[in-house]
């Protein structure tokens, strides 16, 4: 084995596994629609209304089937889209219910049904980054409530179960919080802070806020 005796440059700028959450309707999935050779796996028939390559799917078993055609297929796409993740899992928790015949994930003993969850998609997430260069996960913002008002914390967060959260996020090369300014222009911002869960490894993205143009995420 040969050690480096210099630096060794980046392999990658852009990044591999992206992760975009916001609010609902703020406009992820009709930018999403913007991006060239992305094939978007719509699980809530939200590009319904815009243009784009993309493939209605309703459940694990239609998922699996799609990632099955997109391996066997002539073309390849520089982008797969996962829209949304919170479906993805919704999906995993309810098939983990019915192998194990219980109402809810936490009726398995030991924490054992969330273990389940979180290894199995993360399973199908490694599956999706082996099907194209670039891989675009969108998830809702987690709404976390307090008190018996049920008073919302502002505090803007990928609306997963904590451990499952940390390993997408740990797996993640990006993950930008998507949001209107002031003057309702759409932005992501990589940039963590008490309030906002996020960040990058890339150089380009890291602690930034940037107009949502993809020009600006994947750069030459």
């Amino acid at each position: 084995m040969e050690l480096p005796t210099s630096r060794i440059a980046p392999a990658r700028r852009n990044p591999k596994l992206l992760t975009l959450f916001g609010q609902s309707k703020v406009g992820k999935t009709t930018t999403l629609s913007k991006l060239e050779n992305c094939l978007i796996l719509d699980t809530e028939q939200g590009t319904d209304f815009v243009s784009a390559m993309k493939v209605q799917v309703n459940s694990l078993p239609e998922l699996m089937s799609t990632m099955k055609a997109i391996r066997d297929s002539d073309h390849k796409y520089d982008f797969i889209a996962l829209d949304t993740l919170d479906n993805m899992v919704f999906w995993v928790e309810h098939t983990i219910c019915q192998e194990n015949k219980v109402k809810q994930i936490g009726d398995i003993p030991f924490g054992g049904g969330y273990a389940q969850v979180r290894d199995r998609v993360i399973m199908l997430i490694n599956r999706l980054k082996t099907l194209s260069e670039h891989v675009v996960l969108i998830g809702h913002r987690k709404k976390t409530l307090i008190g018996s008002d049920s008073v919302e914390v502002n505090t803007s967060s990928l609306d997963l179960s904590g451990k499952l959260k940390n390993l997408v996020m740990a797996d993640s090369d990006a993950i930008g919080f998507v949001y209107r300014d002031e003057e309702s222009n759409l932005k992501v911002t990589f940039e963590a802070s008490s309030e906002i869960e996020a960040g990058s490894r890339c150089e380009h993205l890291r602690g930034n806020v940037v107009d949502f143009e993809w020009e600006n995420i994947y750069i030459d």
